[in-house]
């Protein structure tokens, strides 16, 4: 097989693997509680470390790749992941669950940039948009097809089966890339930016705690303020650092070009609304409608299939509609979703079919396109970091949309009165009626994005 082919299918593995485990954990959380007899506040940290630490060193651990060879980086990832999953797949008590979250997430922040980075780069330049858009669909599917195959290995097997699955698809990664990778790597002779990246650590671990923590502690709380203020305050102080480092960790010249610049937000905006969705409808089918974690599973799969069949869709027809057209029928799709899950919380589920779809459309869209815009024509460092950036970014959607999302509906659930199955159904889903006219507005954004005349002449810096 040709290297080039056998590159990329280990680094789609790879990203896989470490989307997969950002969703996989939800719905087998009463299970894991159950079986390990720890209280689900201390379970949380089962998601939290593993998002915390992912969020946090992405950017710091993929820039050794830059350093001491890309190859290498990523194939030690692998191990920290598998030696991880594999922790926490035998874990007979909840520490050594946590043990294990914490080194798979160590490599996953290794894994998803210096994966993408690895794929990208393995092809000529007229055949970027196609493997990029291959690994982007694989980030946005595996972030999808989590909480169906979360529940059918936990009510098939157990729950420690969401863990030792990782085992042999990580054996099979690594030795895809020891086949086709050379681990003699021409290396970026720089130095490490050890300001620049503990104030991005510090910044981003501010962050991702207070998101997490928020409806724990409550918006207006001192540990809410001291860490939301932190974290901007490091912010402006990583953007003054990098403005002066000879050897910048993030290189700010890539929020000049604007298809950079506009794929953040969007990218944000679509991992935001799309977890808004995924986190809530779980327990929605649990408690609201009374099916099972399985059912609940299969229910979700339509959506996960929708991802993967117009992420494809999407990558292959940028080219022929044009980014703005493009972008504009996702966010359309999602605005129809949340429209579509409002009228099922008042008139009945027949439009749930109707909403996981138009969201699996939507967001299956645009999660391959966008990786193609945000790496434009970029190389080297510029394309690590802006693989890099992607990759947080993503993360701080989801940690937004869980927080957020589940904040309203624990308000809703408290303050209604449940008198019959339609007022429940109420609770969870009018929580989307507030997002309709935001997303109406967010579709402006497609406008930074070029027409199909101007990306197709090549034009840069839009």
């Amino acid at each position: 097989m040709n290297k080039k082919l056998i590159t990329t299918v280990a680094m789609s593995l790879g990203i896989f693997l470490v989307m997969l485990d950002t969703t996989i954990m939800n719905i087998a959380l009463p299970a894991i509680q159950k079986g390990l007899a720890v209280e689900f506040t201390q379970l949380s940290w089962a998601l939290n470390i593993y998002t915390i630490i992912f969020a946090t060193l992405t950017i710091p651990l993929s820039k050794l790749g830059d350093i001491f060879g890309r190859n290498k980086i990523y194939l030690l990832g692998l191990i920290f992941f598998a030696s991880g999953s594999f922790l926490s797949g035998i874990a007979p008590a909840f520490s050594l669950l946590i043990i294990g979250r914490i080194i798979s997430s160590i490599g996953a922040a290794i894994i998803l940039p210096l994966g993408n980075t690895i794929g990208i780069s393995a092809w000529k330049m007229s055949d970027r948009f196609k493997i990029i858009a291959i690994l982007g669909l694989t980030q946005g599917g595996a972030a999808a097809v989590g909480p169906t195959l979360g529940g059918i290995l936990t009510d098939l097997l157990s729950w420690h089966w969401i863990f030792l699955t990782n085992i042999p698809i990580v054996l099979i990664a690594i030795f895809l890339s020891m086949t086709a990778l050379t681990f003699k790597e021409n290396t970026e002779k720089i130095k490490i930016d050890f300001l620049g990246s503990s104030i991005s650590m510090l910044a981003l671990f501010s962050l991702t705690l207070a998101l997490i923590k928020v409806r724990e502690w409550g918006i207006l709380n001192f540990k809410s303020v001291i860490c939301f203020t932190a974290s901007l305050l490091l912010g402006i102080l990583f953007i003054q650092v990098e403005r002066k480092a000879k050897a910048p960790m993030i290189d700010l010249a890539l929020f000049k070009i604007r298809s950079f610049t506009t794929s953040v937000i969007v990218a944000l905006v679509a991992q935001f609304f799309y977890i808004g969705v995924v986190v809530i409808l779980p327990t929605y089918l649990t408690n609201a409608l009374q099916d099972t974690e399985l059912q609940a599973a299969l229910i979700l799969l339509p959506m996960s299939l929708t991802v993967f069949a117009f992420g494809g869709l999407g990558s292959l027809a940028i080219n022929k509609l044009g980014p703005r057209l493009l972008i504009f029928i996702g966010l359309l799709s999602i605005l129809l979703s949340y429209v579509l899950l409002v009228l099922t919380g008042t008139i009945g589920t027949f439009y749930l079919s109707l909403s996981i779809l138009a969201l699996g459309i939507g967001f299956g869209i645009i999660a391959g396109p966008i990786n193609i815009l945000a790496a434009s024509n970029l190389n080297g460092t510029l394309l690590t970091s802006s693989q890099s950036v992607i990759s947080v970014v993503r993360q701080i959607g989801s940690v937004l949309g869980v927080s957020i999302f589940a904040s309203l509906m624990s308000a809703n659930l408290n303050q209604a009165s449940i008198n019959n199955s339609l007022s429940l159904k109420q609770a969870y889903l009018s929580i989307y009626s507030g997002w309709i006219p935001v997303l109406v507005v967010l579709l402006l954004l497609t406008f930074a994005y070029p027409t199909k005349k101007n990306y197709q002449s090549g034009l840069k810096g839009y």
